[in-house]
C-alpha cells in the first residue's frame, strides 16, 4: 500500500500557491483494508475514503472506461493491481496529473510540471472527449490560472469545441457545482469568456443544432443563452459613459467593474440578467438546481431591470413611480441596504451609465423611512399606509429631478 498526494494540491504547490485542500491516491490497497484502518467510505461509484483524523479524501487508484455519453457513464476498475501511472493517465489535464510521494518526489509521467513551467493547459489524452464535464472543469482552471499567464493548448481547444454539445448529457447540478466554484473565486469572468468563445467556434453552432431551439430543449437553450451575444458588456461599462455603444472583444483596457458585484450571488445575477424572458430564467435556475440565495437575487435583478430600468423611457410619470415603488419594496432597503444597493446596481448596469452611483444616497433615504415610536402603536395596515405615502413622495421627488 502506497499513498501519494495528487491533483490540485501538487499543482498549486508547484505554482507557489496555497493549496485549498489535499487529495490522495492509494495504490495497492482494497476497500476492505481501508475500512480496517478506520477510513470511512463515501464514494458510491468507486471507493473514496475519509481519513479518520484529517477527514481528507483518499481514493483507490483506478482505471475507467466510457460506456456512453455523459459524466456518469463509466465503468471503473480499482483493483490493487492498478498502477499510479494508470490512475494519473485517466485525469483531465496534465497539470492535474502529477503525484508527490511522502519524500516530496514528483511522479509526473505526462510532463505536467513542464506544462506548469510553460503555462499551458493541455488535455492528458484523447479520452478527454469522453466526459463533457471537462469543458466546465477546463474553463474553471483557466479562470483560476489565466492571471498567471496560462493559455489553453490548441489541441485542447479543438477537443473543447467537439465536446461542448455533449453538455446536454450533464445533470444540471453538476453544471452548477462547477459554476458555483467559479462564482466564489476572485475573478469568474474568464470562465464565461471561454464558454462563450467555445460555443461560437464549436460545431454545435455551425451546424445550427436544434437543441438551441427553445421549443425543443428550453433548459439547455437557456443555459447557453447566458453566454451568448451580449455576454461581454454585461459585467463592465467603459467608465460608465454611453456603455451600450461598446461591445468589447475582451475585458482588457480601462473598464470598471460593476459596483454591485460583491458576492457569488451577485455574479450569478448579472450573468443571467439579459436572458430573453423571466420564464427562461426560471427554467435555468430549475434545471441547474440553483440554491435559493442565488435564485432570489437573480430574480430580483432581472425583474427590476425589465420592469423599471429597461422600460424607463417608455413609462409615463405615474407608472414610473408605481413601478419603482414595487421594485423597491421587493428588495427592501430598510432591511438590508447593502443587498438592495447591489441589486439596484446590477439591474441598472449598462443602462444608466455613470449616473449609477446617484442611486446610493437615494436608497439610503428610502431605507430610513420607518415608523416613529408613536406610529408603531397604530394598526399594521395604517402603518403600511403611512410608510407607503412617504416612500411614494420620495420617489416622486427623485423622478421629478430627473425629468427637470
Amino acid at each position: 500500500m502506497r499513498i501519494y498526494k495528487v491533483g490540485g494540491a501538487v499543482r498549486d504547490t508547484l505554482l507557489g500557491l496555497e493549496p485549498t485542500d489535499n487529495d490522495w491516491v492509494v495504490v495497492g490497497s482494497t476497500p476492505k483494508e481501508m475500512l480496517s484502518m478506520g477510513y470511512k467510505q463515501v464514494g458510491k461509484d468507486f471507493p473514496v475514503f475519509l481519513h479518520p483524523d484529517t477527514k481528507e479524501e483518499y481514493a483507490l487508484a483506478r482505471k475507467e472506461r466510457s460506456t456512453g455519453p455523459g459524466h456518469a457513464a463509466f465503468n471503473f476498475s480499482y483493483s490493487a493491481n492498478v498502477t499510479l501511472e494508470e490512475d494519473l493517465s485517466r485525469r483531465d489535464i496534465t497539470i492535474n496529473a502529477i503525484a508527490m510521494d511522502d519524500a516530496g518526489n514528483l511522479i509526473d509521467p505526462l510532463n505536467g510540471k513542464g506544462d506548469i513551467e510553460n503555462r499551458i493547459i493541455r488535455h492528458v489524452s484523447d479520452a478527454f472527449i469522453e466526459d463533457p464535464l471537462r469543458v466546465l472543469r477546463v474553463a474553471r482552471f483557466y479562470s483560476k490560472l489565466k492571471e498567471l499567464g496560462f493559455k489553453i493548448h490548441e489541441s485542447t481547444e479543438e477537443l473543447l469545441n467537439r465536446l461542448l454539445p455533449s453538455i446536454i448529457h450533464l445533470p444540471g447540478e453538476r453544471i452548477w457545482q462547477e459554476t458555483e466554484k467559479v462564482l466564489k473565486s476572485n475573478n469568474p469572468i474568464p470562465y464565461f469568456e471561454l464558454l462563450y468563445a467555445t460555443y461560437y467556434s464549436s460545431n454545435w453552432r455551425k451546424n445550427n443544432n436544434p437543441l438551441f431551439n427553445y421549443a425543443f430543449v428550453p433548459a439547455i437553450d437557456t443555459w447557453i443563452n447566458t453566454i451568448k451575444v451580449k455576454f461581454f458588456h454585461r459585467f463592465h461599462a467603459p467608465n460608465y459613459i454611453n456603455p451600450e455603444d461598446y461591445y468589447p472583444n475582451s475585458m482588457e483596457g480601462d473598464w470598471r467593474i460593476n459596483p454591485g458585484l460583491k458576492t457569488p450571488q451577485s455574479w450569478w445575477a448579472i450573468v443571467v440578467s439579459n436572458i430573453k424572458t423571466r420564464t427562461y430564467l426560471d427554467d435555468l435556475n430549475k434545471k441547474l438546481k440553483v440554491p435559493n440565495s442565488y435564485r432570489r437575487m437573480s430574480e430580483l435583478v432581472f425583474d427590476f431591470r425589465e420592469k423599471y430600468f429597461s422600460k424607463y423611457n417608455e413609462l409615463d410619470f405615474e407608472n414610473k413611480v408605481k413601478s419603482l415603488y414595487r421594485c423597491l419594496e421587493r428588495i427592501q432597503p430598510s432591511k438590508d441596504l447593502e443587498f438592495a444597493t447591489s441589486v439596484t446596481f446590477l439591474a441598472a448596469h449598462n443602462i444608466i451609465g455613470e449616473d449609477i452611483n446617484l442611486w446610493r444616497p437615494f436608497l439610503e433615504k428610502y431605507s430610513e423611512i420607518l415608523p416613529t415610536d408613536e406610529e408603531k402603536k397604530l394598526d399594521g395596515s395604517k402603518i403600511q399606509e403611512i410608510l407607503e405615502e412617504r416612500k411614494i413622495r420620495l420617489i416622486e421627488e427623485e423622478i421629478k429631478k430627473d425629468i427637470d
